[in-house]
């Protein structure tokens, strides 16, 4: 499937109406939750059994930590092993399209793209599903959720029950980088603002996510910092991670959220790359996870572009990738692509940012 057909194939309506169809329907998402994936599960799960219907979730691990609590609230299993999915009605997955995000339950799900629905606002996607709902435009897939929701409960506006509105809010807040990302459009903030209406506590949410973390985290980032290396006459930085690293400072895996967004403060910075090796498969293959970020602007970089050579997509700001092979194999090709659409971005040159860019 190539970008110009990951597209809808189904209207809202049309969505609507599948999904509060009489019979099972299973949600899950993609490898290593993010609060966005998880919070789609949770709030579509949620508002299917609300409105009369039977829906559980699965994802797969790892769920970081601040959003295990997350896991209680609704049917949803963990599977670690990809286990069969039995015989679901309907199969939605949410958050992405793409298989290689999927790819610990790739062979369970392939056997059942005849009643698969993509619900994704990513820009690029191969799962060749039956049904699609894809927008672009949101800023978080569970963005997209709140009018599907809506017409799930027939009148009754299910999107401000309790388990629902935060699972939802806390999708869209930290898909936007807490309403600073250019993402962030004005539909955005008004169905946040409903939630809120509806009860968020935003600032404790904010706490759950971003201010849990353990000690662990900072000398991780003490790390990916200390062996930063910077491109493209500084307009560009690559940070790698092995599993040493990891291990050395007794970190998890999913302990890497956000770090690629620190480099950003240095306003001569256009792009960003985290480099994460990740744990060897069974066979003993080596693979490295990439998660790019470009900053808004006239000349900025399509990192979706940029990911799409690296097996990978997303949006235009924010995307990830994933090659087969060795941190050191992957390093030099990943940094010449990078300066390759810096060039190609024609990129003026920039201040170093604070008073020199009157910033």
């Amino acid at each position: 499937m190539t970008s110009s057909s990951y597209c809808s194939n189904l209207p809202l309506e049309e969505v609507v109406a599948l999904l509060g169809h009489p019979g099972s329907t299973l949600v899950t998402t993609h490898a290593k939750p993010d609060a966005d994936a998880l919070g789609s599960v949770v709030a579509l799960v949620a508002a299917i059994n609300r409105s009369g219907g039977c829906a559980t979730g699965r994802v797969m691990p790892p769920v970081p930590a601040p959003l295990e609590p997350m896991m209680r609230v609704a049917p949803i299993t963990l599977d670690e092993e990809a286990s069969p999915l039995g015989s679901p009605d309907r199969i939605v997955v949410v958050d992405t399209g793409a298989w290689t995000q999927l790819e610990p339950m790739r062979k369970v799900l392939a056997v059942h793209l005849d009643r698969m629905l993509i619900i994704d606002h990513h820009l690029t996607g191969d799962v060749a599903a039956q049904w699609r709902w894809i927008d672009g435009s949101a800023a978080a897939c569970c963005e997209m959720l709140v009018p599907l929701i809506r017409g799930l409960g027939r009148g009754d506006d299910l999107c401000r029950d309790p388990i629902i509105r935060d699972a939802l809010y806390a999708g869209i807040a930290t898909d936007t980088g807490w309403f600073r990302f250019s993402n962030t459009g004005p539909g955005t903030l008004r169905v946040a603002a409903d939630l809120v209406e509806a009860g968020v506590d935003h600032a404790g949410m904010y706490e759950q996510f971003e201010q849990k973390a353990r000690p662990a985290k900072l000398r991780l980032l003490s790390v990916a910092l200390e062996g930063m290396r910077w491109i493209a006459e500084d307009r560009a930085v690559v940070m790698a991670l092995r599993q040493e690293d990891f291990r050395r400072v007794d970190a998890a895996m999913w302990e890497t959220e956000r770090l690629v967004d620190i480099p950003q403060m240095v306003g001569r910075v256009q792009v960003v790359v985290l480099a994460t090796e990740m744990p060897g498969d069974s066979g003993g293959k080596s693979r490295v996870r990439l998660s790019f970020r470009s900053k808004p602007g006239p000349h900025a970089v399509d990192v979706a572009a940029l990911a799409g050579r690296f097996g990978g997509g997303g949006h235009a700001r924010a995307a990830g990738g994933q090659q087969s092979g060795t941190l050191e194999a992957v390093m030099e090709p990943l940094c010449r692509a990078v300066e390759e659409a810096l060039e190609g971005a024609g990129e003026a040159l920039l201040g170093d940012g604070g008073e020199d860019s009157g910033v």
